[in-house]
C-alpha cells in the first residue's frame, strides 16, 4: 500500500540527515576498495530521486491518455556515470544531505496526492516486466532503504526508521 511507502519515506527524512552528518569525514572513504563511498551512495540516492520523481509525474500524466495495452517504457540511466558526473566525493557533506532531503520532499509531494487510477497506471521496465506506478513507488522506497542500510549498518547508528 502506498501509505506504508509514504510513512517509510517520511521516517527516513526525519532521521537520515542528522545520522549522516554524524558520520563526518569517513563518508568520503569507500566501504571496500572499488565501491562507492557512503557520500557517493547518498548521491546515488539523489540521482535515483531525480530520475524517479520525473517518472512518477510522467506516468500519471501519460496514464490518462496512454493505451493500457501499450504501457509507457521506463528509460534506464547509467548510475555509475551519474555518480561520476555529479562529483559527489568532491562536494561538501551538507550539500548532498540537503539535496537528498529536498529531492525526497519533492517525491513525497508528488506521491502523497496520487489517485488510485494514477497508481494503477502500468509501465514497462527495461527488462520487459510490466508493473504499476504504485509498484514503482514501493520499489523506489525499498531501493532507498537498501542503500541506507549500506551506509549505516556498520556504524551502530542505523536510523530507527529503518
Amino acid at each position: 500500500m502506498i501509505a506504508n511507502s509514504i510513512a517509510r519515506l517520511e521516517a527516513a527524512l526525519n532521521t537520515v540527515p542528522e545520522q549522516f552528518q554524524a558520520l563526518q569525514e569517513e563518508v568520503y572513504q569507500p566501504r571496500t576498495p572499488g565501491e562507492w563511498s557512503r557520500l557517493q551512495i547518498l548521491g546515488h540516492l539523489c540521482d535515483s530521486a531525480i530520475n524517479n520523481v520525473s517518472r512518477f509525474i510522467q506516468l500519471q500524466q501519460n496514464g490518462i491518455t496512454t493505451d493500457s495495452d501499450n504501457p509507457t517504457s521506463i528509460t534506464p540511466y547509467n548510475q555509475n556515470q551519474w555518480v561520476d558526473a555529479q562529483q559527489y566525493n568532491n562536494a561538501p557533506i551538507e550539500d548532498i544531505i540537503r539535496l537528498w532531503a529536498s529531492l525526497n520532499q519533492a517525491v513525497l509531494r508528488v506521491i502523497t496526492h496520487l489517485s488510485q487510477p494514477s497508481l494503477d497506471v502500468r509501465c514497462k521496465l527495461p527488462d520487459g516486466q510490466i508493473v504499476t506506478l504504485e509498484w514503482l513507488i514501493q520499489d523506489y522506497v525499498a531501493h532507498m532503504e537498501h542503500h541506507l542500510h549500506q551506509i549505516f549498518s556498520n556504524h551502530g547508528i542505523l536510523p530507527s526508521s529503518l
